[in-house]
């Protein structure tokens, strides 16, 4: 197996982001066990969910014969697909082990970005992800997600101190770090091609992630009325 430098730092991230979890899992509300079983849970969800997005949107290369699924499945990850499957992994995991989805998730608002940072100086290095000539899009990437990931602990603080509602600094993490997509989509020259309307397709599915965060809060905030009263 070749070492990349984007499977360093990718591999670095993932490390600094679970430690830091570590770190809170008693805020987590979750015992050890509870904490490795989800961690590795979330890491399955995330692979699959990342592969199955690239091949329903690369389902040509399949077809003609270009790539094979088994063979080449370490070719081509799309990281919205990594987080819609690690979103229901978690989900489904919280169902079943009876602990709040909510509490939990405000921490990754912290954790996703920071490790996703640091991948995104990989490939950097690695050339992967890149940009229009003159644009060094991966390390705009990494400097916003820093910044999401800022905003993300300073929310998360006020969560922990009954200013916000649980929930609302992974919410935040959601719709900024999509927004960040729409707005850097149009300076990456490794894309795919299709446009409808002037949008690519990651930028409509980062679009449907904002709807969709604020439809969550909407319905949120409707439930702790109903409570209330």
């Amino acid at each position: 197996m070749t070492l990349t430098a984007w499977g360093v730092f990718a591999a670095a991230g993932c490390v600094v982001a679970v430690a830091w979890l570590e770190r809170h899992r008693d805020a987590m509300r979750l015992s050890e066990r509870e904490f490795w079983a989800a961690m590795w849970s979330l890491v399955v969800g995330s692979i699959l969910g990342a592969k199955a997005l690239f091949v329903v949107l690369g389902w040509e290369h399949y077809a003609s014969g270009e790539l094979e699924f088994w063979a080449d499945f370490g070719t081509g990850f799309v990281f919205f697909g990594g987080l819609i499957g690690a979103l229901l992994t978690g989900l489904a995991f919280a169902w079943v082990r009876q602990v709040p989805f909510a509490a939990g998730a405000d921490y990754f608002a912290v954790a996703a970005p920071c490790g996703h940072a640091i991948g995104r100086i990989g490939c950097f290095l690695e050339g992967c992800c890149h940009g229009i000539p003159g644009h060094p899009v991966q390390l705009y990437e990494a400097l916003g997600l820093l910044g999401i990931a800022w905003f993300g602990k300073f929310t998360l603080d006020r969560v922990a101190a009954g200013r916000a509602a649980a929930g609302d600094a992974f919410r935040l993490y959601l719709v900024s770090y999509a927004a960040l997509r729409v707005l850097l989509d149009p300076l990456r020259a490794d894309g795919r091609p299709e446009r409808y309307l002037g949008l690519s397709y990651p930028q409509y599915i980062a679009l449907a992630v904002i709807v969709g965060v604020f439809a969550w809060r909407y319905l949120a905030q409707r439930a702790a009325d109903v409570t209330d009263a």
